[in-house]
Protein backbone atom coordinates (compact mmCIF):
# COMPACT_ATOMS: atom_id res chain seq x y z
CA UNK A 1 0.00 0.00 0.00
CA UNK A 2 1.38 3.20 -1.03
CA UNK A 3 1.07 6.00 1.91
CA UNK A 4 -1.50 8.22 1.85
CA UNK A 5 0.02 12.04 1.41
CA UNK A 6 -1.84 15.07 3.27
CA UNK A 7 -0.66 18.92 3.61
CA UNK A 8 -0.69 19.88 7.00
CA UNK A 9 -1.92 23.06 7.79
CA UNK A 10 1.51 26.11 7.82
CA UNK A 11 3.11 26.76 11.26
CA UNK A 12 4.30 30.43 11.92
CA UNK A 13 7.91 30.06 13.12
CA UNK A 14 8.11 29.46 17.12
CA UNK A 15 4.63 29.41 17.50
CA UNK A 16 2.37 26.25 19.24
CA UNK A 17 1.76 23.14 16.40
CA UNK A 18 -1.35 21.65 17.56
CA UNK A 19 -0.56 18.29 17.06
CA UNK A 20 -2.82 15.53 15.62
CA UNK A 21 -5.70 15.08 17.55
CA UNK A 22 -8.26 11.92 17.91
CA UNK A 23 -6.23 9.86 14.89
CA UNK A 24 -6.83 6.17 13.71
CA UNK A 25 -6.04 3.95 11.30
CA UNK A 26 -7.86 1.20 9.40
CA UNK A 27 -7.91 -1.18 7.33
CA UNK A 28 -10.89 -0.82 4.81
CA UNK A 29 -13.18 0.54 7.81
CA UNK A 30 -11.72 -2.01 10.41
CA UNK A 31 -9.27 -2.01 13.22
CA UNK A 32 -5.86 -4.14 12.11
CA UNK A 33 -5.36 -7.77 13.31
CA UNK A 34 -2.33 -7.04 15.09
CA UNK A 35 -2.45 -4.44 17.75
CA UNK A 36 -0.20 -0.82 17.52
CA UNK A 37 2.86 -0.72 19.50
CA UNK A 38 4.60 2.28 18.05
CA UNK A 39 4.31 5.17 15.97
CA UNK A 40 7.06 7.64 15.47
CA UNK A 41 6.85 11.03 13.04
CA UNK A 42 10.03 11.96 11.25
CA UNK A 43 10.28 15.55 9.82
CA UNK A 44 12.94 15.64 7.12
CA UNK A 45 14.42 19.14 5.06
CA UNK A 46 14.39 18.42 1.46
CA UNK A 47 17.94 16.95 1.89
CA UNK A 48 16.62 14.08 3.87
CA UNK A 49 18.24 15.12 7.22
CA UNK A 50 15.47 15.13 10.26
CA UNK A 51 14.92 17.96 11.81
CA UNK A 52 12.47 16.45 14.39
CA UNK A 53 11.33 12.82 15.76
CA UNK A 54 8.45 11.97 17.55
CA UNK A 55 7.69 8.83 19.57
CA UNK A 56 5.76 7.38 22.30
CA UNK A 57 8.45 8.92 24.85
CA UNK A 58 8.48 12.87 22.98
CA UNK A 59 4.95 13.35 22.32
CA UNK A 60 2.78 10.28 20.59
CA UNK A 61 0.59 9.04 22.37
CA UNK A 62 -1.50 5.63 21.72
CA UNK A 63 -4.72 5.82 22.91
CA UNK A 64 -5.76 2.39 21.61
CA UNK A 65 -3.36 0.16 20.60
CA UNK A 66 -6.48 -2.68 19.52
CA UNK A 67 -8.16 0.06 17.37
CA UNK A 68 -4.67 1.50 16.20
CA UNK A 69 -5.59 4.93 17.86
CA UNK A 70 -3.15 8.09 18.63
CA UNK A 71 -2.55 11.45 18.85
CA UNK A 72 0.60 13.44 18.02
CA UNK A 73 0.54 16.06 21.18
CA UNK A 74 0.88 20.04 20.76
CA UNK A 75 4.77 21.14 20.55
CA UNK A 76 4.81 24.96 22.12
CA UNK A 77 7.56 26.82 20.29
CA UNK A 78 7.46 24.64 17.26
CA UNK A 79 11.47 23.77 16.69
CA UNK A 80 11.98 23.91 12.80
CA UNK A 81 13.50 26.27 10.81
CA UNK A 82 11.10 28.28 8.04
CA UNK A 83 10.88 26.26 5.21
CA UNK A 84 9.06 23.37 3.92
CA UNK A 85 9.40 20.25 5.99
CA UNK A 86 8.25 16.43 5.02
CA UNK A 87 6.78 14.14 7.37
CA UNK A 88 5.78 10.57 7.52
CA UNK A 89 3.95 8.37 10.40
CA UNK A 90 5.58 5.04 10.51
CA UNK A 91 3.72 2.84 12.05
CA UNK A 92 4.44 -0.98 14.53
CA UNK A 93 2.25 -3.68 14.95
CA UNK A 94 2.55 -6.56 17.71
CA UNK A 95 4.68 -8.78 15.17
CA UNK A 96 7.42 -6.16 14.64
CA UNK A 97 6.00 -5.00 11.16
CA UNK A 98 6.67 -1.32 10.20
CA UNK A 99 5.09 0.31 7.37
CA UNK A 100 4.75 4.20 6.70
CA UNK A 101 1.27 4.86 5.69
CA UNK A 102 1.02 8.79 5.83
CA UNK A 103 3.24 11.16 5.08
CA UNK A 104 3.24 14.96 3.38
CA UNK A 105 4.67 18.08 4.06
CA UNK A 106 4.24 21.31 6.50
CA UNK A 107 5.15 24.68 5.55
CA UNK A 108 7.35 26.93 8.69
CA UNK A 109 6.96 30.83 7.73
CA UNK A 110 9.01 33.30 8.69
CA UNK A 111 7.39 35.17 11.82
CA UNK A 112 6.99 38.80 11.11
CA UNK A 113 7.26 39.72 14.58
CA UNK A 114 10.94 38.98 15.33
Amino acid sequence: MKPIYHELKSITFGDTWDGLTNCAFTSNGSAFSSPLTGVRMYFRDGDEVIGLELDQTSGITITSAASWQYQVNPISRFPLAVGLWYWSLEFTDTAARRKTYWTGHIEVTKDATT
